[in-house]
């Protein structure tokens, strides 16, 4: 695997999409609301994102994985179903023809507004999914715009609307007519936003402006942005009827799918078509549909791939086929798993790499070659600024191997600030565009982290020897060097104008700490001048080298600490937002793949450091990509989350006591800040419990942060919502994301003069379709990494089963409902049906969107468990008890179990 090239389907990020609102006597247009992630936190925080649908509103579906009955799984006398004995309508379309690229002009003139994006499904249902509006790449047919911008959006619902398109691909989409109609009846997709509308005007019936973000004098005064542009508008809850949100809603159907020119693996369990006639693939990912299989496939209950062929699924199919099947594996198998996990999201490559990819490393690293690992060349360190004498020093996770970041602090001379450096390993030193090692890092695009295994991005060679930031040898470093006050604010002179400088350097580290021996030396542990202290404290593989002492270094890392802790209170104080989540670490039992030990993965100062100083960088790096790039820039940005699903977590949420501002990232923290308060105030675990509930819901409203071309997007939609700040990129991690390579070529060209020649080597369609590689393989990683913590959360409890243990309900379905296990740091379903012969349960629904499962145990286990219970109202907050177990069956899984009150 060591080059490919882009796809006609790829695409860019449009400039801007706009919810369209008709209301009884005039038009207006809203301000944009989208959907965004605060998946951006640099190194040294843990992190974690749920998406889909708000979990108030969850399908039941419990054998959604595994073939059972759903709405995943074919109707078992249907004649869409064409398998041999279908039926006599057999041999009549299911679907839609696709309207070919030479058709779709003439398609496209009756007055049809159609638009052209990515499929996305959702993980509740197989049946489902949206479209955003994109701009086609070029070859491709651009219909005409919508004679009103819609709403980024279009909602997608039902096989025969989906019409044969698979999740990722590209497609052509008609808007409903009756989206842009004012009608009557809540069955229809009207968009009468009337209310909704004159919630957003402000006094005097007059639409709300978005301003500059230098209006806003606290995030002024801690940003001092040089390159100014608008700020988004405050967010307003939706009408709180469901007839008026759904109406909100813009809906069309799949008219035209440009089929990928690659194939696609698909993983899933193979099960018995509910028909009787042969077996189905039902895919890990709940987002494809199930798939026919060869009549030579017959085993059932395993983990299997196979390769689905785009442009291949028929009018007559009820579902598309696969071809080339392989059996992966049998449940609760650590491998088989694993290669599951992996294969359900594309990631076909290994820790090995192909010969001419470790050939081309080799020569990049053979000047430098020691007996000690590698050190630059006299000419390698040429013109480069000489950081080697400084008192630089690392922090990362104890078993943290390639280190590409490094910092350095020093008080100003006149005493009124700091001067910060943050170094990155210059890994476009070796890693030069056209390379096999460069193709191999596109393909790759990330570095991949498994419980029990790291798929990196670049060789050995490079990742750990080379580039590697290690103490006490001299590397080859991209910084960037920036005055801060005392209070964490960048410093200005007289005219606004700030000290930054960015350049290729030369530095030595004096100090390989980890985050708990950082912590240690904030605390005042270690690093006092007491040798009897650091030798508990301060382990000998992390003590200083070159000559520096722990006293340079603790002095360094409390100065740094002190700044940074202000910096960070006054980032939270003007909006940013933190949702973090548990992150679990696994302990595993010597050499075998059982996990012994979970807890929560520990977040302390020490990480936060690392995070505010990195994050810094980040933000300085993309102002000059913007303000000097000419559009050049590949930037990360992170939209508004969707107003309808906020709406729906702050009306759960008033619903049980609490009540969350929504309107802007500001007052989203601000909520939850009084919120922390006063749970910390009252001592009251019931508050705490509640917050960790919100928090887990206020995720689901969010969509993962995207990389884009900065010529690709207007200027004002550049904000990232998370950080709360107007432009953001990744320049800190290059060794792990080839978007930091990219980041850094174009710092590069616009410091020696060189953007023309970037611009010849790297044509437009290539730098987008780089942006949605980064975009598609970064949540690639994320998928795996997360399905990697739920095998192992799993397996550990097959071996430690939870007997009984308190639970949140955190969403309310029909049947069954999902509840926060803070006790093993993650989320699991209870489906009653599963346990109809010990609880009986009805739904009980308010009219306002509220339900509740009224529960009771059936009179023989009520006798059999001497239970005193009679009545269990299981609603939003609700405190149960449950058990948890492993899901023995493919793929694995926790299970989680009622048992009654807490």
């Amino acid at each position: 695997m060591s080059s490919f090239s882009s796809p006609s389907s790829s695409s860019s990020t449009p400039a801007s999409a706009k919810k369209k609102s008709r209301t009884r006597q005039r038009n207006r247009t809203p301000s944009k609301t989208a959907d965004g992630t605060g998946n951006d936190t640099p190194k040294g925080t843990a992190k974690g994102t749920t998406k889909g649908t708000p979990r108030g509103t969850p399908k039941d579906n419990p054998k959604s994985n595994s073939g059972g009955k759903g709405r995943g799984s074919p109707r078992r006398n249907n004649a869409n179903n064409n398998t041999p004995g279908s039926g006599s309508r057999r041999d009549r379309p299911i679907y839609e023809d696709h309207v070919s690229q030479q058709d779709l002009p003439t398609y496209c003139q009756d007055s049809k507004v159609v638009i052209y994006g990515k499929f996305r499904g959702v993980t509740t249902s197989r049946r489902s999914g949206y479209v955003t509006p994109s701009r086609p790449p070029a070859g491709l047919y651009s219909p005409p715009s919508p004679p009103t911008p819609l709403a980024k959006d279009v909602y997608v619902e039902g096989d025969k609307r989906k019409n044969r398109v698979i999740d990722g691909e590209y497609c052509y989409v008609e808007v409903d007519a009756s989206c842009f109609e004012a009608g009557d009846g809540d069955d229809q997709a009207v968009v009468d936003l009337t209310e909704e509308m004159e919630a957003m005007e402000g006094a005097g019936g007059k639409a709300q402006q978005r301003v500059p973000w230098s209006s806003d004098r606290k995030q002024f005064e801690l940003w001092s942005p040089q390159h100014d542009t608008l700020a988004p508008l405050p967010m307003s809850p939706l009408p709180s009827t469901p007839s008026s949100r759904a109406a909100s809603q813009v809906t069309g159907k799949v008219v035209s799918v440009v089929p990928s020119p690659t194939p696609i693996t698909v993983v899933g369990v193979l099960k018995p078509n509910p028909n009787g006639k042969g077996v189905l693939l039902y895919p890990v990912s709940n987002k494809l549909p199930a798939f026919y299989l060869p009549p030579s496939v017959s085993r059932i209950d395993v983990l299997a791939r196979g390769t689905y062929n785009p442009g291949s699924w028929g009018t007559r199919n009820y579902f598309p086929r696969l071809s080339d099947v392989q059996i992966i594996g049998n449940c609760v198998d650590v491998e088989a798993e694993t290669e599951a996990a992996l294969r359900a999201e594309g990631i076909e490559h290994t820790a090995s790499f192909p010969a001419p990819v470790e050939a081309c490393v080799l020569r990049a690293v053979s000047a430098g070659r020691t007996e000690q690992g590698w050190s630059p060349t006299p000419s390698e360190a040429l013109g480069r600024r000489d950081f080697t004498q400084d008192c630089v020093f690392t922090i990362d996770p104890t078993t943290a191997r390639d280190l590409d970041d490094a910092l350095c602090i020093s008080p100003l001379s006149d005493g009124s600030g700091v001067l910060c450096s943050v170094h990155i390993a210059d890994v476009t030193a070796f890693v030069k565009p056209k390379t096999s090692v460069d193709d191999e890092a596109r393909v790759r695009c990330t570095t991949v982290y498994m419980v029990d295994r790291v798929i990196p991005m670049l060789p050995r060679d490079l990742c750990e020897i080379a580039c590697s930031l290690n103490e006490g040898v001299t590397r080859l470093s991209f910084s960037c060097q920036f005055e801060l006050g005392h209070d964490g604010g960048l410093k200005s002179d007289k005219n606004g104008r700030r000290k930054v400088w960015y350049g290729r350097g030369v530095i030595r580290s004096k100090c390989r700490l980890d985050y708990r021996t950082a912590q240690n030396i904030i605390e005042g542990k270690c690093g006092n001048g007491s040798d009897v202290e650091d030798d508990e404290y301060w382990p000998l593989d992390r003590r200083p080298v070159d000559g520096a002492t722990r006293e340079d270094v603790a002095r360094s890392v409390r100065l740094m600490h002190g700044v940074a802790m202000r910096r960070r209170k006054r980032r939270f104080e003007s909006g940013a937002v933190g949702l973090t989540r548990v992150k679990l670490a696994f302990k595993m039992a010597g050499e075998a793949k059982v996990p012994e030990k979970c807890e929560p993965y520990p977040i302390w100062d020490s990480n936060r450091v690392v995070e505010e100083f990195m994050l810094l960088a980040n933000f300085l790096v993309a102002e000059r990509l913007i303000v000097k790039g000419e559009g050049a820039g590949l930037l990360r940005r992170h939209e508004q989350p969707t107003q309808k699903g906020l709406t729906e977590v702050k009306e759960m949420a008033v619903a049980c006591g609490v009540d969350i501002d929504i309107s802007t990232s500001e007052s989203l923290q601000r909520t939850l800040n009084a919120f922390t308060k006063r749970a910390a105030a009252t001592g009251d675990p019931d508050d705490d419990l509640k917050l960790q509930a919100i928090t887990s819901m206020l995720t689901s409203p969010f969509q993962p942060a995207e990389y884009f071309i900065a010529s690709e997007v207007d200027q004002n939609e550049y904000h990232h919502y998370a950080l709360n700040i107007p432009y953001y990129t990744h320049f800190t991690s290059p060794i792990r994301r080839y978007a930091d390579c990219v980041v850094h070529r174009v710092l590069q060209a616009t410091l020696d003069g060189s953007l023309d020649e970037y611009r010849e080597e790297n044509g437009k369609d290539a730098e987008v379709f780089i942006a949605e590689r980064c975009n598609e393989m970064k949540t690639a990683a994320k998928r795996a990494q997360e399905r990697s913590d739920r095998v192992f959360l799993s397996i550990y409890l097959k071996h430690n089963p939870v007997a009984e243990a308190m639970g949140v309900v955190v969403g309310v379905g029909e049947k069954s409902f999902t509840v926060l296990v803070p006790e093993v740091g993650a989320e699991g379903r209870v489906y009653l049906d599963d346990q109809r012969e010990k609880f009986n349960h009805k739904l009980v629904e308010d009219g306002k969107g509220g339900k509740t499962i009224k529960v009771g145990p059936t009179e023989k286990h009520r006798v059999e468990a001497g239970l005193d219970w009679q009545n269990l109202d299981v609603k939003l907050f609700q405190k149960v008890r449950v058990a948890v177990t492993c899901k023995e069956e493919m793929p694995v899984d926790i299970k989680v179990w009622l048992v009654g009150p807490y």
